[in-house]
């Protein structure tokens, strides 16, 4: 068996310039694969963090008529129990923060310009994990002492011309339909780097909103996790609290809720595996033209082996040990060409703006042993592959035919 191993070995590396290029394509194939695979896991991390720190939450709790969407009258999805719910919830040490959440528009207007904008509440009592999380280019975060003040998103303040300490009005209808208005100062203009956020919303205290719609419910409450990986036992665990209260109150995950991270990250994993399907092509192509190219060359010598005896099994077997050894070889190039390249572009700080980013963000790769296991399973099966269809065929000759092939 060593003799037969080492014996591929040596066939393997006997044409040194065609073995080297095979291997440096299979190296390619699997950099590419495990860089892709970082780059988008970094880039869908950071748009998972910034989803759930500063729009979803980890769980969302809310009546069954608003998540249905069944009734015309905003007024029936209050819920007037809320902290109640809110004083249950926080007995789980796993939960960071609850806190009740109002989501409405109004019309924004600073002099003579006006516009129409989302308005979330933020109650910076509770939520200061959350607050926390919104960067701010000019200005403060929302503080629980400052009830009249308000943030506003970059995109939203460069419409209107806001800076820090802008005086504002916003103009809304409370759910009993009355018009009503506050006059409000910005306290700071804060960027998530989703521009579909910071074009349109504005933060508002919780209690401030309450007032200026009239009423002292919540149409939703958002729950914050300690550790995201509690989310499902957490989410079992508030249902049970709430089967208690008010039955009627469903909850939903973070994933259910946010729709962009949901469509961005089924379009990179879509592109990312058509990626892969290409480069193994590709490899599939080459292996297969290089052990054909082999057996070729080497006819005479199988026919040589099969008249001594060599049955067709240990023929298949030399054929795949060759491609195996330039699949390992590969494979290992590969491994060592991300980890360059990842830490290359990395220190680099090269920027890159995506469609509906609001900002450009800094190119990061993160090399995962995930991806660096499914490239080298990827690898090595698609040359082990690549070596089993001519070498079926090969043992598959005719032991005259092939003796006669070289005379």
């Amino acid at each position: 068996m060593w003799l037969r191993i080492k014996i591929a070995f040596r066939n393997a590396f006997r044409n040194r310039r065609r073995s080297l290029l095979n291997i440096f394509m299979i190296a390619s194939a699997v950099a590419a694969i495990v860089v892709f695979e970082g780059f988008t896991h970094n880039m869908i991390s950071g748009l998972r963090e910034t989803t759930v720190q500063t729009q979803t939450g980890h769980l969302q709790l809310a009546l069954r008529s608003f998540w249905e969407k069944k009734s015309n009258k905003p007024k029936q999805n209050l819920i007037k129990s809320y902290q109640r719910v809110v004083t249950e919830l926080l007995k789980d040490k796993r939960i960071q923060y609850a806190a009740g959440k109002l989501e409405f528009f109004g019309l924004l207007s600073k002099g003579d310009e006006s516009m129409s904008v989302r308005i979330i509440t933020l109650d910076p009592q509770k939520e200061v994990s959350r607050n926390k999380h919104f960067r701010f280019r000019e200005g403060k975060a929302l503080h629980k002492n400052r009830p009249f003040q308000v943030a506003v998103g970059n995109g939203l303040a460069r419409k209107l011309g806001l800076k820090a300490n802008s005086n504002v009005s916003i103009l809304t209808h409370t759910y009993d339909g009355v018009v009503n208005a506050m006059d409000f100062e910005v306290s700071g203009i804060f960027q998530t780097d989703i521009a579909e956020f910071d074009d349109s919303t504005l933060l508002i205290p919780l209690k401030t909103a309450q007032e200026l719609l009239d009423t002292t419910a919540v149409e939703q409450i958002v729950v914050g996790l300690k550790s995201s990986w509690d989310t499902t036992m957490v989410k079992d665990s508030v249902r049970a609290v709430l089967a208690g209260i008010d039955p009627d109150i469903q909850v939903k995950t973070w994933y259910q809720i946010a729709t962009l991270y949901k469509q961005v990250s089924m379009f990179n994993r879509v592109q990312n595996t058509m990626v892969q399907f290409i480069l193994m092509a590709l490899v599939l192509l080459s292996i297969m033209n290089t052990v054909g190219m082999s057996i070729l060359e080497r006819t005479g010598e199988i026919g040589t082996i099969r008249a001594l005896g060599e049955k067709r099994a240990a023929v298949v077997f030399q054929f795949l040990m060759e491609g195996l050894f330039l699949g390992l070889g590969g494979v290992l190039l590969g491994i060592l060409g991300a980890i360059c390249i990842a830490k290359g572009f990395n220190a680099m700080n090269i920027p890159i703006i995506f469609p509906g980013a609001s900002a450009p963000i800094f190119i990061k790769i993160e090399v995962l042993y995930s991806a660096i296991l499914k490239a080298s399973l990827l690898g090595l099966g698609i040359t082990i592959l690549a070596a089993v269809i001519p070498a079926h065929r090969a043992s598959k000759m005719n032991i005259v035919e092939a003796l006669r092939y070289n005379i």
